[in-house]
């Protein structure tokens, strides 16, 4: 056997050692930048002092997030002068800025804040996103509306009035404005300035009376709040649409003794359209609004997700809703419904099948929840007219309101009368402490 050179192997164990000791360290700039990117920002910067080949390299971080937990991580007397911290931060940033976001609760004045948003806007910022809480309302300045290149907004809590002459962002994907103040006509012609943009999320709590929405790249609309007519003019992709109006909405209606001049879904066409989400206060508008009651004046022919928050089973007229969405949607593959405290029935209520649903086809239909179950007989219709009408059903989970096993067994005992179409059908059962059980042995 050969000898071997003991002291040749140490040598290259230590020249081996002392080239890996900080293989971090050695890796391109764009990657470090890249690492630093996925920390905070208060930990970005203490890595200056791990070397002088560190120093400088969040500098040149591409995003800067100022945040409650940013402010968490400042010592008291950084706390102290918030905004100056700040300020000191973009003073020794070098290069573009493309991400920037400020979302400080501890944030008690806007009056720096113009200053901010005028540097980004001259380092090719196109990601922004300004969260003003005790601050706000926060006016945006007129330098946000020369960022030609923004292709995400991201505002609470400001004062959206655009400068004469602005013609919106050519690059704009995603805008979300949450307790924002605009007008519907200048949040309109905002929507059909930006030819690309995909997401929209609205959550206000102030009145838009109308609202027109020209989108021709729209996949994603959100509306939260008090809106009294949206028309979906030009919408061609749009896929998935959610509306969930305030409680402060019906109540403004019952108050003015007037109904929306067009409820929300009443305007508009949606060729693709895959995913509705609706409220029991917009179903309330609809039927208020004149829709009749066993047709929707829409043909959702793509649709495959309804989820309906709210519904009240013992109206007749929300019951119709319901019903009148699932007959629009011929080709639903998942309903999921949740059903609102239990109210004394109408006294004119009827079984579903009297009132004239018995014609109700699911034939795509796999997948249906509901939830908050009490077993009333309008549920228990309901239930019963899913299962007799879905052929390929393949699951029906239903969440009980009650714990009490008397109730289980009182409404299992219905189920199990009930003719269900499709064989492969698995009914589930869960209570509020979230037992599950299983129902078989259907007829």
């Amino acid at each position: 056997m050969a000898k071997i050179d003991r002291s040749s192997f140490t040598e290259n164990k230590r020249t081996m050692s002392g080239s890996t000791s900080d293989m971090i360290s050695n890796l391109p700039c764009n990657v470090l930048e890249k690492i630093l990117t996925c920390l905070r920002l208060h930990a970005a910067v203490r890595t200056s002092v791990l070397s002088k080949k560190w120093r400088h390299i969040w500098t040149s971080l591409l995003q800067l997030v100022f945040d409650d937990m940013f402010y968490k991580e400042c010592t008291m007397a950084t706390r102290n002068n918030l905004m100056m911290t700040i300020y000191q931060v973009l003073l020794q940033h070098h290069g573009p800025i493309l991400k920037f976001t400020v979302s400080l609760k501890a944030l008690e004045s806007c009056s720096l804040i113009d200053q901010l948003i005028d540097f980004v806007s001259k380092n090719g910022i196109q990601e922004l996103t300004l969260h003003f809480y005790q601050a706000g309302p926060y006016k945006l300045p007129s330098s946000l509306f020369s960022c030609r290149g923004i292709t995400c907004l991201d505002l609470t809590s400001c004062v959206f009035q655009p400068p004469p002459g602005f013609k919106g962002f050519s690059r704009f994907l995603s805008l979300k404005l949450d307790k924002v103040v605009i007008a519907g006509d200048t949040l309109s012609s905002l929507i059909s300035a930006c030819p690309l943009l995909e997401r929209l999320t609205i959550q206000s709590s102030t009145r838009l009376c109308y609202l027109e929405i020209v989108a021709l790249n729209l996949r994603f609309a959100q509306f939260v709040g008090l809106f009294s007519s949206v028309c979906f003019k030009s919408t061609p992709h749009l896929a998935k649409l959610s509306i969930h109006l305030l409680p402060s909405f019906w109540n403004l209606v019952l108050s003015e003794k007037r109904v929306p001049c067009k409820p929300l879904m009443l305007t508009g066409t949606f060729p693709v359209f895959e995913l509705l989400e609706l409220d029991y206060y917009h179903l309330k508008a609809m039927a208020a609004g004149g829709v009749p009651p066993n047709r929707h004046p829409n043909t959702l022919t793509n649709l495959k997700i309804l989820k309906l928050y709210l519904i009240c089973f013992g109206k007749v007229d929300e019951i119709s809703m319901v019903l009148c969405l699932i007959r629009s949607c011929p080709n639903l593959e998942k309903i999921q419904l949740k059903i609102s405290e239990t109210v004394a029935l109408d006294p004119v209520l009827e079984p579903l099948e009297v009132q004239g649903w018995s014609d109700i086809s699911l034939n795509q239909l796999r997948e249906v929840e509901i939830h908050g179950v009490s077993g009333t007989r309008p549920e228990l219709d309901f239930i019963k007219l899913i299962l007799a009408k879905s052929p390929i059903l393949e699951r029906l989970l239903i969440k009980l309101e009650s714990n009490e096993v008397f109730e289980e067994l009182r409404i299992l005992k219905k189920l199990i009368g009930f003719k269900r179409l499709s064989p492969e059908a698995v009914i589930m059962f869960r209570n509020r402490n979230e037992v599950l059980r299983f129902c078989d042995g259907f007829e």
